[in-house]
């Protein structure tokens, strides 16, 4: 499995296929064939979402795009049982993901024969609205009652907004956070991460780790931070504005990656590698997790990998997660984004859609997706309540880091033209990627991989200025 996660990847392996799946493997899991699954509530509030009201009687069948296994799968589930104990006339069908996701969803609307809901996450939120293929859900949400959008916390609103439409209703808080390894960092003598740690305050206790044990050529044996998201927006990124850059100015119109408050923040996050010598060598491939395998300090992620950690570490060693340190701006800056469900817009039963996708964002249904770690909850009623935390496995214990990370956290950028691609995907993707690695492997300096990468995006953006 590479070392290197991207946003996109994440969300194919995690989001599309499951966490558990994602930490496993690197493929898509194979497409169980479609089947109609009806479930029905029968245990009241504890184990379905309830509505007050009902505004109309559907019957039939609905066809529901998801991904195999967790998150995605047990969420519709809850959701299932949700709907079907308000409409019993109604029937889901769940048809599954292919690896070619995005091709799926375009084909089937341009054939008319997209499932009525389907899966969506930030990176497509965009793309998706712009080929028109999925619903405006605000209209519905503000004329209904039992929907608060308010109570979302508005990032993740946001996230799932383009030009002012509600095209998805989000899962969850996914916002990525700092895991560490308790035990090392005590045995190196290193003090253990608080909220107020700044990324000083970081650097100066990795390097007693990296300190710890050297090897026969005087290399680290143990290191600060595992490599496994180092070209990852999400943990990039934020360095970039904590430093008060950014990667476009005008508009859009102008590149930016070698501006010199860009460059600040960026050589910042190199020289983790470069300078200060506490990060994993992109080099260096241990055949799995450093930090499973207790070999780094730290590990930066959403708090999707938790299931997928606790099995991994069982009992190797104690750990936690905490808040990002905080940039030079004050702030702990650091990546958020997430999955959700979609009404595709020309489905013929686009009101049933919408009573189905707003149980993703109904507190009891976010409740039941906290206790079974399958989100963190995204409406601040529930997440700033502390029952939700009640019975949650441990390890981690300091659930609270995961929704105070939002404070801080930034969306990623998604206004490239199409034919530059994204943080995801294409020129834009592969300039900033190729940049940092070059700059990671000493190949080149900063200015000149981040200079290349700029003129790269910016001959794009000047082809494609009508887009």
């Amino acid at each position: 499995m590479s070392k290197s996660i991207s946003r996109r990847n994440f969300l194919k392996m995690a989001a599309v296929t499951g966490a558990g799946a994602a930490l496993a493997a690197c493929a898509p899991q194979a497409a169980p064939t479609p089947q109609t699954i009806v479930v029905t509530a029968t245990g009241g509030a504890s184990n379905a979402a309830q509505t007050t009201t009902a505004p109309k009687t559907f019957t039939g069948q609905m066809r529901v795009l998801i991904g195999a296994g967790a998150p995605v799968e047990p969420v519709n589930q809850l959701i299932t049982a949700s709907f079907t104990g308000q409409y019993p006339g109604m029937q889901i069908k769940f048809e599954y993901t292919q690896p070619n996701f995005e091709e799926q969803v375009y084909t089937s609307a341009a054939a008319g024969t997209l499932a009525d809901v389907f899966l969506c996450a930030d990176l497509w939120v965009v793309p998706f609205a712009l080929h028109g293929v999925t619903l405006d859900l605000r209209p519905a949400a503000e004329a209904d009652s039992d929907v608060k959008l308010d109570d979302v916390f508005p990032n993740m609103l946001g996230l799932s907004t383009y030009n002012n439409r509600i095209v998805m209703f989000p899962s969850g808080l996914d916002v990525v956070s700092q895991y560490y390894n308790k035990t090392l960092l005590t045995k190196a003598g290193a003090e253990i991460p608080t909220d107020k740690w700044t990324w000083d305050d970081y650097v100066n206790n990795m390097k007693k780790v990296t300190a710890l044990q050297k090897d026969a050529q005087g290399q680290p044996m143990y290191w600060g931070l595992d490599n496994g998201t180092w070209n990852w927006w999400a943990t990039v990124y934020p360095w970039v504005k904590g430093y008060g850059g950014d990667i476009v100015a005008n508009n859009g119109a102008k590149s930016t990656w070698a501006d010199p408050k860009t460059l600040a923040g960026l050589k910042a996050y190199t020289d983790l590698w470069v300078t200060d010598n506490i990060a994993q060598p992109l080099s260096v491939d241990l055949g799995g997790s450093a930090f499973q395998l207790g070999r780094a300090a730290t590990y930066f992620h959403i708090q999707g990998v938790r299931q997928g950690l606790r099995d991994a570490i069982k009992n190797k060693f104690d750990w936690d997660v905490q808040l990002v340190p905080t940039m030079p701006d004050g702030k702990h800056r650091t990546g958020m984004g997430t999955w959700g469900m979609s009404v595709y817009s020309k489905s013929k039963m686009v009101d049933a859609g919408y009573q189905y996708v707003k149980r993703l964002i109904e507190p009891s249904v976010q409740r039941l997706m906290a206790k079974q770690m399958l989100a963190v909850p995204l409406l601040k009623s529930v997440a700033n309540d502390p029952t939700w935390m009640d019975g949650v496995p441990t390890p981690p214990k300091n659930l609270m880091a995961y929704v105070k990370g939002a404070d801080d956290a930034i969306l990623p950028y998604m206004n490239y033209p199409g034919a530059c691609g994204s943080f995801y995907a294409g020129q834009v993707s592969k300039a900033y990627q190729d940049a940092l690695e070059a700059v990671l492997r000493k190949k080149s300096t900063l200015e000149q991989a981040f200079g290349d990468a700029d003129k790269t995006i910016q001959t794009c953006l000047d082809q494609n200025k009508t887009q």
